[in-house]
């Protein structure tokens, strides 16, 4: 157990077993022989707790969460590395075991997402996005105001990675499923409109893809289109996207519904209100401004509420080395996970 937990903080900060060897001056056949299961002396438990800033508890408490690597779904670039991907895992499991922890000693909103249960095409897609808003209390017509408290009264721990994630957006699974708690895992950084439909594009996942089993490229696709009607259902995106559309009314909408103008070229596309000839003259202006890396109109970042709220409530405070010492987590952990 002791080795299952050195690997994930190894993977967590991104360090090889030389790295961390060096780190805690140890050698690096006996970080692999620690990570195989082999025996740890209390000093060199000790001296990796130090080079890592966790606590010695916290790799003796035994199992950790199941997360099995492809129950694990990303909103990530093609080009994200393998190590990126362990990375993001390992920050996924700290968190679910603490959340695991906290929900012992208070109490959080009940999971209100209810999962498509067989296959479904586009219109039912666009259908339970407008079913899920519902359920997370919002208008069918109405722009959603703040995704990460839509997602948060719906019973969904949202919590932060900002450790050189350059290549992710989020992450999302539902461990135990149907018994256990939704999370989702967002990269920090990124403009308010792209943390929107990377959090709905999540929770597409969440209600799409799990009593159905469908190929990876499908269910990126499938996540997209329910994000995208999430944020605008298509009553409301046909409305907005009016042809002739231009980049000029399209900054309009953004402004309205909070979702970047290249997400709206593509619904308005999906749902062919901009024909194919219409969505590559626009995609290519875009490109011609600057506006595939950085659009204008401002939409604000958003903070998660619920797990640093969660954390006051179980261990009165919210001072990451405090919570450090509590937790067993180290405080680059901590502030990873709530800053």
């Amino acid at each position: 157990m002791v080795g299952e937990r050195v690997r994930l903080v190894r993977e967590y900060l991104s360090m090889t077993q030389q790295g961390l060897a060096e780190a805690a001056r140890v050698t690096q056949p006996a970080i692999s022989q620690i990570e195989k299961g082999g025996p740890v002396t209390n000093a060199t438990l000790q001296s990796i707790a130090a080079a890592t800033g966790y606590s010695t508890e916290f790799f003796q408490r035994g199992t950790l969460p199941d997360l099995p690597e492809l129950s694990l779904r990303y909103r990530k670039r093609a080009s994200s590395r393998r190590s990126e991907d362990k990375r993001v895992r390992a920050h996924c499991r700290q968190g679910i075991e603490l959340i695991g922890q906290l929900e012992q000693q208070t109490q959080l909103p009940p999971v209100a997402l209810k999962p498509a249960k067989s296959d479904i095409d586009d219109d039912g897609i666009e259908t339970l996005a407008v079913a899920v808003r519902h359920q997370l209390g919002i208008g069918p017509d109405d722009p959603v105001p703040n995704v990460m408290r839509a997602v948060e009264r719906g019973g969904i721990v949202v919590f932060g990675a900002s450790v050189n994630l350059e290549r992710h957006d989020a992450a999302s699974v539902w461990p135990n499923f149907p018994l256990g708690r939704p999370v989702v895992c967002y990269a920090r950084g990124w403009p308010g409109d792209r943390q929107r439909l990377s959090l709905a594009h999540e929770v597409g996942h969440l209600v799409l893809h799990q009593t159905r089993t469908v190929e990876a490229d499908r269910a990126e696709t499938e996540a997209f289109r329910f994000g995208a009607a999430f944020l605008i259902p298509r009553d409301a995106a046909i409305e907005a996207i009016e042809a002739p559309a231009t980049l000029r009314s399209l900054a309009w909408a953004k402004s309205k519904w909070g979702i970047s103008i290249a997400a709206l070229i593509r619904r308005g596309h999906d749902l062919r209100v901009i024909d194919t000839r219409r969505y590559q003259s626009l995609m290519k202006q875009l490109s011609a401004r600057g506006w595939r890396k950085k659009e204008p109109v401002n939409v604000p970042e958003e903070q998660p509420a619920l797990l640093p709220k969660m954390l006051r409530l179980t261990y009165g405070t919210d001072r990451p080395s405090a919570l450090a010492a509590v937790t067993g987590l180290s405080p680059l952990a901590i502030r990873d996970l709530i800053a």
